[in-house]
């Protein structure tokens, strides 16, 4: 495969769920041994914890499955193109750039 497969995971503020599923996702991928075929990340509709490292509690739960988060914040950008994005909480459909 020549080119990566753009995967993008979006919440609101992107410090629990975002970067959960992407942390979960990337795990599952390397596992199966195909991180060379996919560019994985996640963001938050809104901006409201730029900068910040992900929740201590999806941390947490990530860690107990040997699955480490290591993220920080951002807010998704109109201009960003991915094949999947995988929304996870219906409200931030409305207000995607």
């Amino acid at each position: 495969m020549s080119e990566k497969i753009n995967v993008l995971f979006v919440c609101l503020g992107n410090i629990c769920r975002s970067p959960m599923a992407e942390a979960v996702f990337a795990h599952t991928v390397k596992k199966k041994g195909l991180e060379s075929q996919f560019r994985i990340d996640s963001a938050g509709t809104a901006g409201f914890h730029v900068g910040a490292s992900s929740d201590y509690r999806s941390a947490q739960t990530c860690k107990q499955y040997g699955i480490i988060i290591d993220h920080y914040a951002r807010q998704v950008k109109y201009f960003q193109i991915y094949f999947l994005i995988f929304n996870i909480l219906i409200y931030n459909i409305y207000i995607l750039p």
